[in-house]
């Protein structure tokens, strides 16, 4: 089985920083990407993107990207709270990891930093991912996540609203 590395834009902030959970991807393979958070949309996505890779048999990648803490207040309380982002984060992924390992599915995990809807759209345009599975819960005071990731996308985005899926977009 071989491997390719496909380097990913940084944000233009200073300091942004990345982080790679890694499983090995076999080599020349479009993969899903599936965005996830924690929240009960995103657990919806999870398995929808794990069923559909099985059926497929491509790779998935589970992307979470966080807004970075603001620094406002100090470095103690930065610090403290980038050390309990970075928890949930990596708690996350690896939830999304066990989740595709029990269904035989190749998998990696990636957490970015940034907007969510610019890092996941370049996040899917740098890997040349067949769609985009994400999770969607309305908002009542700002805007959607997967709204934007729709609208702006240039492939198929799929969002599940818990357990059914909606092709949202085809180019």
């Amino acid at each position: 089985m071989a491997a390719v590395a496909t380097p990913t834009r940084r944000p233009a902030s200073a300091g942004a920083a990345e982080v790679r959970l890694t499983r090995v991807i076999p080599a020349k393979t479009a993969p899903i990407v599936a965005a996830v958070d924690g929240s009960s949309a995103s657990r919806g996505a999870i398995e929808f993107a794990v069923k559909l890779a099985a059926e497929l048999k491509v790779p998935l990648v589970f992307v979470y990207v966080r807004r970075g803490p603001s620094g406002l207040l100090g470095t103690p309380f930065f610090q403290r709270r980038l050390t309990a982002v970075m928890t949930h984060a990596r708690r996350i992924v690896a939830g999304a990891l066990r989740a595709a390992e029990r269904a035989g599915v190749d998998a990696e995990g990636e957490i970015l930093e940034g907007a969510p809807r610019k890092r996941i759209l370049e996040f899917a345009g740098d890997r040349d991912a067949r769609l985009i599975v994400m999770g969607s819960r309305r908002r009542r005071f700002s805007r959607s996540v997967s709204c934007g990731v729709v609208r702006a996308a240039e492939g198929p985005v799929v969002l599940a609203h818990s357990s059914r899926p909606v092709l949202a977009s085809a180019p």
